[in-house]
């Protein structure tokens, strides 16, 4: 097998506009941005695979970054795949407005919908890939696995009732400092090493939300904890580059989201969370078992996870005026306005912004009362469609899926696959359908469980919901374990 990789860094603007629902700008920059290019290669066949640590997970920019890439590389699209770390501190990428559950498509997406660091991302990624095939060198491949249970913590809470609700800082510190809930520390590693010994590239992932220096209202640039401890990795071994896989991390954030703390504080936090997860992974490849195989596979598949029938009418309308009241109240600012069917809200956080993440929900349930009142509960749709790609890198597994998939996904995927090692991801090419819960967490109304509700094309998730996606994952890599060696 020979590797290339390299990574690169950009400097988003102040006065970018940044993630948040009221386009607020981005205040201050606290780091570059960094992206790094993997390309792979095994017997005449090869694939790139993109890590960002930019939000790149969206149709109009995924598309346009990868088919530029792929034709830097004279490579089938198919053989580039993006993936995203989902850190919440970065600038938007295209100037549209984006919908989530659209399923608008342009053939392909054209350059001029980016935004300024859209344009820059994807030129110097276009430049890094011209560099690569240059530089491939025969590797051997290592893999790792290490533990690291300081960062991160189960955001999905649950109260005596049995309702479920979406745990922000706040919420983490009642039940203990410490706490961390059901969480994933596998911190899984791939080592590409020359024929010397030396190390010349890394793909490290790991399980959790970026969200600790996040701010929506007062939006901040900084590469989050993940970042930080891949910045710290390619330190620690001589440079190389390092290239972040985010795991299933639907249900699962790295500590502090919404935090009421100073910036500075946050980033400080982010920080030391990124220096604990390197000395995980260091520990991974202290232990590293070298791979039997030297090949590459890759498989592709388009999965449908079907959708239940259209809520009853009595209940969309009592949600309806349950959500319009609480509007009334946020445009009020009555201090009475934390919890709203299934959302809480942190107390920084202003009545303005609660409105805002409540009003999509009563666009869906408008929506939704539609096919009661103009009888056309026939043409209701009917399921929805992601895309799954499995890879195999010598004796290594990596899954992509094009979602915000919960943890249990990723669990189902490791426990089911034939390879030694498998890394299952999230936010690959394209979100736009949001965030599938694992057959255990579906049917529940808090934030996660029922994203459906932040669209105008989805329905909730029948059973088993995103076991669909696993199942799928599974039966690729057991036949890409099977092809030759």
């Amino acid at each position: 097998m020979k590797v290339a990789a390299e990574t690169f860094a950009l400097t988003p603007r102040v006065g970018a506009v940044g993630r948040s629902l009221t386009a607020a700008k981005i205040e201050r920059v606290f780091s570059p941005i960094k992206t790094t290019l993997t390309l792979l290669e095994s017997d005449g066949e090869r694939l790139c695979i993109i890590s960002s640590h930019f939000m790149t997970h969206y149709y109009h920019f995924s598309n346009i970054l990868r088919r530029r890439v792929a034709d830097r590389l004279s490579l089938p699209i198919e053989r580039v795949i993006d993936f995203s770390s989902h850190n919440h501190c970065t600038p938007k990428l295209v100037t549209r407005q984006y919908a989530f559950g659209s399923t608008e498509r342009e053939t392909p997406p054209n350059k001029s919908i980016l935004t300024p660091e859209g344009r820059d991302l994807v030129d110097h990624a276009e430049a890094a890939a011209a560099r690569l095939v240059d530089r491939l060198e025969a590797v051997e491949v290592r893999w790792g696995l290490g533990h690291e249970r300081r960062i991160s913590h189960n955001r999905k809470g649950h109260r005596a009732d049995g309702s479920t609700y979406m745990m922000r800082e706040a919420d983490r510190l009642k039940l203990g400092a410490d706490f961390n809930g059901d969480i994933d520390d596998d911190a899984p590693i791939l080592g590409f090493y020359a024929a010397d010994g030396a190390p010349r590239c890394f793909l490290a992932h790991f399980t959790a939300h970026p969200v600790t220096a996040y701010d929506p209202e007062r939006p901040v640039v900084f590469g989050e904890y993940a970042q930080v401890a891949c910045d710290a990795l390619s330190e620690a071994m001589g440079g190389v580059p390092v290239g972040f896989l985010q795991g299933c991390a639907g249900d699962v954030n790295a500590k502090g989201l919404l935090a009421d703390l100073p910036v500075e504080q946050k980033i400080a936090d982010a920080t030391r969370y990124g220096h604990c997860l390197v000395q995980a992974w260091i520990d991974g490849i202290s232990r590293a078992t070298v791979s039997e195989r030297t090949t590459l596979g890759i498989q592709r598949r388009i999965v449908e996870l079907p959708f239940t029938d259209v809520p009853p009418l009595e209940e969309l309308n009592d949600q309806i005026a349950d959500m319009e009241a609480f509007i009334q109240r946020c445009a009020d600012n009555d201090p009475d306005t934390l919890t709203c069917q299934g959302l809480n809200f942190p107390a920084n956080m202003t009545p303005r912004y609660r409105s805002v993440l409540v009003e999509p929900l009563l666009r869906w349930a408008k929506w939704a009362r539609a096919f009661h009142t103009e009888n056309r509960l026939n043409e209701a749709p009917r399921a929805a469609e992601f895309e799954v790609v499995a890879l195999r890198i010598g004796d290594a597994g990596i899954v992509g899926l094009s979602c915000e998939p919960f943890d249990a996904i990723g669990r189902q995927i490791k426990r089911s696959s034939p390879l030694p090692i498998t890394l299952p991801c999230g936010y690959m090419h394209d979100t736009c359908l949001g965030y599938v819960p694992d057959s255990g967490n579906n049917g529940d109304r808090e934030y996660m469980s029922a994203f459906y509700r932040y669209t105008t094309s989805m329905l909730p998730y029948a059973q088993p919901a995103g076991d669909r996606l696993a199942a799928a994952a599974v039966e690729m890599l057991s036949e890409l374990a099977e092809a030759r060696a």
